[in-house]
């Protein structure tokens, strides 16, 4: 196995992966920039990488990503967790076209299971404390994904695909657009058997089945030359056979038990531009809705959260011969629902917040980039809090880019958190917000010769009064925890067929006992290629993902345990070919060497399978 895995490492080593010049994000600032302008750390996928690889779920492509720490209980559908940086997963916050889409029916964290790759341009995952711009949850991160947007004439795709555990898809998309409308409609119907939740190592046999159905709609109109007008719209509707925890032993056993999980969200915006685009100012109004039912022979419950948010932001440029400035102000009026009820008990609680951030950006003379900026919240439960954040960026040469960057985040107290979901349950009214520190500084070298650059960031976070919650009450920790480590990134494109990505995370994430923090790899690392052939026609893709040893919480009535999970590497092999111009097919085979391994304790994992499909496209 081991053999195999290093000459399948070697070959891709020997490959190189794609750089996009002049990547465009906009999660740093809320304003559109280059990637080298910015000086904090921000990975992006594309939409080439996603559909080069037959990326099913999104967190099949976030695993690559330098930082970031992947765990699913159970095969696909089940419940998966992202933490940046050795953050929580509660203190990742999640936008999809702009919308904040994190649950605030359970502990405000985004279930990233129900998240398909469907017509997505491209996903911006900024690292390091970023509540000076964006607010609580932002602590550990953001990540944004962005869908396509419609263009040219009316154009549309239909892709049908099956493969291992009866597993089955078909999407469709359709899109279109010019310089006075632009619509983009795209959905997805995916099934499968899958395998049991709970390991078959331990012996359990019994499959759990998952189905999703996502529906996303993007459009606008240039109202007149200077307005323009959009809405989005989303809804998931998935349905998750689960199995069940043995409180008595800590394992997880099978059982009957299933949930419903189902999301509605939308924006509404209007952009105005004024002295020839040197006055920009949107306002929205956002809605999302999380319910979440579970089922179970003993226990029943319906988890409803609401979230509403209506803002506004003005960005003012100035220009000069030397340098460009940028003034951006930003107002923020949020309110949010918990509502659940149970076999046990019923929590019905609200909570609002307001936010006003001014951030100042200047460019000078392409060289030399700066922002800083402040962020104060103003909160109906908590205290009243500031947050900050800088960032630099310079080029020191044709080659060589410096950056880095400085924040603080804060997390509030969920109302799941405050409140709990039993009967038995305390509520805390001393319950502090979570806050954190974050320091980045990274060196990037650019190659002359070809377009790519290797990264390596060094990044240092302090963690204050983190929420440890149980049966029975939710409580602040003392001390602080203390997370350091280093992010390498290389992203080259030698040459028009050829693109190759790598990272490699060092992250020492340890709590106030200088434990290290559960489910949090001090080694992760991966390589991707893709070779477009000679034919011009077929595409082939390769990835590997190495996680490395970690450790995990047991749960049982004798006392909790803590246990090591092994490291493990997977291995994936994707092909596609353009039968026609309106005709692909592809095949793609996931954990290549049949790796047996573990993500959460008592949870099983997905041997060898595949996938096969066929996608029709053309215009309309």
């Amino acid at each position: 196995m081991q053999l195999r895995h290093s000459l399948l490492a070697c070959l891709l080593a020997g490959t190189t992966v794609s750089a996009q010049a002049q990547e465009i994000i906009i999660t740093a600032s809320k304003v559109e920039a280059s990637r080298e302008e910015t000086g904090s750390a921000v990975s992006i996928i594309d939409a080439e990488h996603l559909e080069n690889n037959q990326i099913t779920l999104v967190t099949e492509a976030l695993r690559e990503v330098p930082g970031l720490a992947v765990s699913r209980t159970g095969g696909i559908g089940s419940t998966t967790q992202i933490r940046i940086r050795g953050a929580e997963a509660n203190q990742t916050l999640v936008l999809i076209d702009g919308v904040e889409v994190n649950d605030n029916s359970t502990v405000a964290e985004f279930n990233f299971a129900d998240l398909l790759s469907l017509d997505i341009e491209r996903v911006e995952v900024l690292r390091g404390a970023q509540s000076a711009i964006w607010g609580s949850d932002a602590v550990g991160g953001v990540i944004n994904i962005i869908t396509k947007q419609g263009k040219g004439p009316l154009n549309g795709s239909v892709t049908f695909a099956t493969g291992s555990y009866n597993t089955n898809q078909q999407s469709f998309t359709l899109k279109g657009g010019d310089d006075e409308y632009n619509l983009a409609l795209s959905g997805s119907l995916l099934d499968s058997d899958g395998i049991s939740a709970a390991s078959s190592d331990r012996g359990n046999s019994e499959k759990d089945g998952y189905s999703n159905s996502t529906l996303n709609f993007k459009g606008g109109m240039q109202a007149t030359d200077n307005l323009e007008l959009n809405l989005v719209l989303r809804h998931v509707d998935a349905f998750q056979e689960t199995d069940k925890s043995d409180f008595n032993t800590g394992t997880i056993i099978d059982d009957d038990s299933h949930a419903e999980r189902q999301q509605n969200s939308g924006r509404v915006s209007a952009k105005l531009d004024l002295m020839d685009g040197d006055w920009q100012q949107e306002i929205g109004y956002a809605v999302t809705k999380s319910r979440t039912e579970s089922f179970s022979s003993t226990f029943n419950s319906d988890a409803l959260g609401k979230k509403r948010k209506l803002d506004y932001q003005s960005n003012y440029f100035i220009h000069t011969d030397a340098a460009e400035h940028r003034l951006t102000f930003v107002a923020e009026r949020e309110d949010e629902d918990f509502d659940y009820s149970s076999t046990y008990s019923t929590v019905k609680q609200s909570t609002d917040s307001t936010g006003l951030v001014a951030e100042y950006g200047l460019n000078l003379d392409e060289t030399y980039y700066f922002t800083v900026a402040g962020r104060r919240d103003l909160n109906d439960r908590f205290s009243d809090t500031d947050t900050y954040r800088f960032s630099f960026a310079a080029w020191l040469n044709d080659d060589w880019r410096l950056h880095t960057s400085r924040g603080t985040g804060i997390k509030n107290p969920t109302l799941f958190e405050l409140f709990g979901s039993t009967s038995t349950f305390t509520s805390n009214p001393d319950l502090k917000p979570e806050k954190n520190t974050t320091t980045d500084l990274g060196l990037e070298y650019h190659f002359s010769d070809i377009d790519g650059y290797i990264d390596v960031t060094l990044f240092d976070t302090d963690v204050e009064d983190l929420i440890s919650t149980n049966a029975t009450t939710a409580t602040n920790q003392a001390g602080t925890s203390d997370i350091k480590g280093l992010e390498l990134t290389a992203t080259l494109n030698p040459t028009d067929r050829l693109r190759l990505t790598a990272s490699y995370t060092y992250n020492d994430a340890t709590d106030a006992d200088d434990q290290q923090l559960i489910r949090r790899a001090t080694h992760i690392a991966g390589l991707n290629a893709s070779q477009l052939l000679a034919n011009g026609k077929t595409r082939i893709s390769g990835g590997l993902q190495y996680n490395g040893k970690q450790y995990d919480t047991v749960f049982a009535l004798s006392g909790n345990r803590r246990v090591t999970l092994d490291s493990y590497t997977l291995a994936n092999l994707a092909v596609t070919h353009a039968y026609s111009d309106n005709v692909e097919i592809f095949a793609k085979v996931n954990n290549l060497f049949d790796e047996d391994y573990e993500e959460v304790y008592g949870f099983g994992t997905e041997g060898i399978n595949f996938t096969v499909g066929i996608k029709l496209s053309g215009s309309l």
